[in-house]
């Protein structure tokens, strides 16, 4: 990875961190917004290849896996609460570690397969893949979890009360 990349992956990153240490309205209709938005700057930048061994498909299927939990974990671990007919979600210091912990496990992978010889093509489009992959399963959860509080199905649809 460039050192271009990881700088890039580092702002990513922070702004992320920034994003959940804030409290955001839950609608419905704009959940994915983030989601889309570092799946397709992941596909953008590439970084990808295809898994030519057992191996390879295993840690793939393993680190999709690892990164749909953790999102399952966050979205049930956001703080919620409904105020003025609207309903606010706003991480935590563990959600904001379990975001953290998947990008440093993800490296981790990443660096055993290069020294171990397993693979030495993936890079930056695929964490941010996988951190989309987390942040569209959170995004799913909170929404479940906000819809009987009153959440909004569109910025278009007025708040109760």
């Amino acid at each position: 990875m460039s050192p271009l990349a990881i700088v890039a992956l580092l702002a990513l990153t922070g702004y992320a961190i920034y994003q959940q240490t804030r409290r955001h309205e839950v609608v419905g209709g704009s959940r994915f917004k983030l989601a889309i938005i570092y799946g397709i700057v992941g596909f953008a930048v590439g970084g990808f290849s295809r898994p030519d061994s057992g191996v390879e498909w295993l840690l793939l299927v393993v680190s999709l896996g690892l990164s749909a939990a953790v999102g399952l974990a966050r979205g049930r671990l956001t703080t919620l609460w409904a105020e003025d007919g609207r309903v606010w979600s706003q991480g935590t210091p563990l959600t904001i570690g379990l975001f953290v912990g998947l990008v440093v496990v993800k490296f981790a992978i990443g660096t055993a397969c290069y020294f171990l010889q397993i693979s030495d093509d993936g890079g930056f489009g695929e964490i941010l893949v996988m951190i989309a992959v987390m942040v569209a399963f959170q995004a799913e959860l909170i929404w479940r979890r906000a819809k009987p509080l009153g959440a909004r199905t569109s910025d278009k649809t007025p708040a109760a009360g």
